[in-house]
């Protein structure tokens, strides 16, 4: 009996000692560099010879890769992730460093110093929901901020009407039928301090119930700034849908709708109202390592107007406005390392990819083409 009783023990303290194992901390990140050659003949915004001799160019409508004809580097990211397995517990932790962290603080209207926590939250399984309290990414969108985790080099158009990030709870419940609801209480569209009179929700559903088919539809509704008329409000529309038609070849879709409360008249009115369609497919080709990404987009902006002057003569163009492009991306994973070489066209009736004070329409520049090599290291 005495042999039973102590085999008995040991067997309760090593179950014990499984189920209170310490929570797994995983580390992780990315680095990378590429060289835009802009086939515009070096004609877009901001074109200037800054007082230390350096071309401060730059391409329109990039989010991140956003320097032409020089080397240059979106940045890096360290990911810290913690998973106990017995409590349903984590916790996951994203530094950026370098140019990608300044634009998306200067995008925010916080400071700039090549470095910013990009996600840091806890979070919390009960039977079927999952709570996350902290800072994480949005659910609108297909695209992400991570350069690993999309298909193409370049972010879109679509990309770049979004929130990146929010601040606050997010809840994901499981239903019956392959049903997952998410709601969300947040600062507001990329907001770390809130604003005091406004919070964002957001709601969404995401439907799995046939093989190789996603479906979510979601909304939500964000402050982004307080004036002296009021605060101001986007609200985010977002439809997303993935079909892998074989293991080679996949395919994406998202549609946005985007609206912004104009505080100036009192929150009377809603404008400017913008449409996003973005397709994506994935072709795994034979050669191992190597997918070919195409992606196309289309963005109207019904209620938004240009004013452009040229000199001389003085003519004033505004209008509203449409956008599309058109990119195709080899892409090829060798081990950590990542290559991307990249065609994108981008085409507007809105003359952004001139250059200042074009002497006539017709030297105002509606295209913008350009080719990337780009390199990413994982670890």
């Amino acid at each position: 009996m005495n042999v039973i009783k102590i085999s008995a023990l040991g067997l309760a303290g090593l179950l014990a000692t499984t189920v209170h194992a310490d929570p797994k901390l995983t580390v992780s990140g990315n680095i990378d560099s590429y060289y835009t050659l802009n086939l515009n003949d070096n004609v877009t915004p901001n074109v200037a010879v800054a007082s230390n001799g350096n071309n401060t160019n730059g391409v329109a409508n990039r989010a991140f890769d956003t320097k032409s004809n020089e080397f240059a580097f979106e940045g890096g990211e360290v990911n810290f992730a913690s998973i106990d397995d017995a409590t349903k517990t984590g916790a996951f932790v994203n530094l950026l460093v370098g140019p990608k962290a300044d634009l998306i603080n200067a995008n925010n209207g916080l400071a700039t110093s090549n470095f910013m926590v990009g996600q840091a939250y806890v979070n919390k399984t009960w039977g079927d929901a999952k709570f996350t309290f902290g800072k994480f990414p949005t659910f609108i969108g297909t695209e992400v901020e991570a350069v690993t985790g999309d298909n193409n080099f370049s972010r879109g158009l679509v990309y770049g009407l979004e929130p990146v990030y929010n601040v606050g709870l997010k809840v994901d419940y499981s239903l019956p039928a392959s049903f997952t609801l998410t709601g969300q209480l947040d600062n507001g569209n990329s907001v770390d301090n809130a604003i005091s009179e406004g919070k964002g929700y957001g709601i969404a559903l995401a439907w799995a119930g046939v093989k190789n088919l996603g479906l979510t539809a979601s909304w939500s509704g964000e402050p982004s700034s307080k004036t002296a008329a009021g605060i101001k409000y986007t609200d985010f529309a977002n439809v997303l849908a993935s079909y892998q038609a074989m293991d080679s070849l996949g395919f994406n879709f998202e549609y946005l709708y985007k609206t912004t409360i104009d505080v100036v008249t009192g929150n009377a009115a809603l404008s400017p109202k913008q449409h996003g369609i973005a397709l994506y497919a994935n072709w795994a080709t034979p050669m191992k390592g190597l997918s070919l990404l195409p992606r196309v987009e289309w963005v109207m902006s019904p209620d938004n107007t240009n004013t452009m002057t040229f000199t001389p003569p003085t003519t004033v163009v505004a209008s509203p406005y449409a956008q599309n492009s058109y990119t195709l991306t080899l892409k090829y994973v060798d081990g950590p390392l990542t290559h991307f070489l990249e065609y994108r066209a981008d085409a507007s009736d809105l003359y952004q990819y001139s250059g200042p004070n074009p002497t006539t329409a017709s030297d105002a520049k509606q295209i913008s083409q350009t080719v990337t090599y780009a390199a990413a290291y994982s670890f």
